[in-house]
This record gives C-alpha cells, sequence and structure tokens, in this order.
C-alpha cells in the first residue's frame, strides 16, 4: 500500500506591495523613463501596479497633477546632483562642473529631462523645485565678477546654450558623431567665455 501524503498546501500569492502616494509617483517615473513622458496615462500607469483605475485617484488628483509632480520631482532630483557637484568650485571652473552635471543627468534620464524644460504645470511648486538649481549657477556667475543687475539673465542665457546641446544630444539627433565631448566643450567655452566678458564690458545699449 502506498504511503499517504498531506495534501499539498495552495501556493501562497506573493502581496501586492503597498499603495501609496509614493509608489504611485516611482511608478509613473519608471513608465516616463522607459517610455516617454507624452506616453504616460493612468491605464498604462494602472496596469504597471496590476490595480485598477480608479485605485489611483486615492493618491493623486489626475493625470495633469502626476504629470506636474513628475517635472517637480525632476527639477529636485537635478537640483540635488548640481549643488553636490558645484560643492567646493567656483567662477568659470565651476561653471564647467555645472554643465556636465546638467549633461550627466540629461543623459541618464532624457525623459524626465524633456518634462522638467517644458513649460511648467505647477509654476509655483516647479520653481520652489529650481531654486537650487538657479542658486547654484547664479553662485558661480557672480563669482565671475558680474554685477548682481545682470547675474540672472546671463544665468539663463548660459542655460539656454547648454540645454540646446544637451537636448539635441539626448533626442539623438547628432546620430552617429562621435566626439561629441569635444562639441561639448566647446559650448562650454562659449557660455563661460561669454560669462567672464559679460562681468567686463557695459551692457549693449538696445534700440
Amino acid at each position: 500500500m502506498s504511503p499517504s501524503f498531506p495534501d499539498a498546501a495552495p501556493p501562497v500569492r506573493a502581496r501586492r506591495p503597498r499603495l501609496d502616494h509614493e509608489a504611485v509617483l516611482v511608478a509613473a517615473e519608471g513608465l516616463v523613463d522607459r517610455e516617454g513622458y507624452d506616453a504616460l496615462t493612468m491605464t498604462l500607469l494602472a496596469g504597471e501596479l496590476d490595480t485598477r483605475v480608479s485605485s489611483l485617484y486615492n493618491h493623486v488628483a489626475n493625470l495633469e497633477d502626476l504629470r506636474a509632480e513628475i517635472q517637480v520631482r525632476a527639477m529636485q532630483l537635478l537640483g540635488n546632483q548640481v549643488r553636490s557637484a558645484a560643492m567646493g568650485h567656483a567662477g568659470p571652473d565651476g561653471l564647467r562642473v555645472l554643465s556636465h552635471s546638467l549633461r550627466d543627468f540629461a543623459r541618464s534620464y532624457p525623459h524626465r529631462y524633456a518634462a522638467m524644460t517644458r513649460a511648467p504645470i505647477d509654476r509655483e511648486s516647479f520653481f520652489a523645485a529650481a531654486a537650487g538649481t538657479i542658486e547654484a549657477l547664479a553662485v558661480m556667475v557672480r563669482s565671475t565678477g558680474l554685477p548682481e543687475d545682470r547675474i540672472l539673465l546671463t544665468g539663463m542665457a548660459v542655460f539656454s546654450a547648454l540645454h540646446g546641446f544637451v537636448s539635441l544630444e539626448v533626442s539623438g539627433y547628432f546620430g552617429g558623431v562621435d566626439d561629441l565631448d569635444t562639441v561639448f566643450a566647446q559650448v562650454i567655452r562659449g557660455a563661460v567665455t561669454a560669462a567672464v566678458l559679460e562681468a567686463s564690458e557695459p551692457v549693449a545699449a538696445t534700440g
């Protein structure tokens, strides 16, 4: 007679991770990183979290608010990275360091960078998050000797030059160009030189 064995216990289903506001945001950022900012929908996110769309609304108000938070969090992440890179640097050297930090961020998170550099949905929260990045850039520009009343516009000009290159690079615009590091170095030299020259030249009169 064959020995009898107790019935095998039914398989234990893995417990679904607890859903909360942070978990929703992290999953949304993961989707943006893979699929792009414009691809994000509540339906796609619900599938990612193995939940119902209606359940998501217990944690985020709507898709627009979710997109706004992704912009804010991307700016906060960039700010942390830039401030860390800026420590111990000043003047033209500091501007070069910040330039490389910006490029590194964009290459690591191209879709979040693209989202962050669009018109902000929640302007107040976005610019509050941007304060650290703006101040880090202002410190570097200020340390070149630029007068206080010209720091903001010069900082915007420096960022615009860097963003032009970085956004083209992460979009794949440059294709098979091999020596983009040399191109970026030239962009930095132009931006840094312009900032330094601004410190010694009078503001051009406008008609």
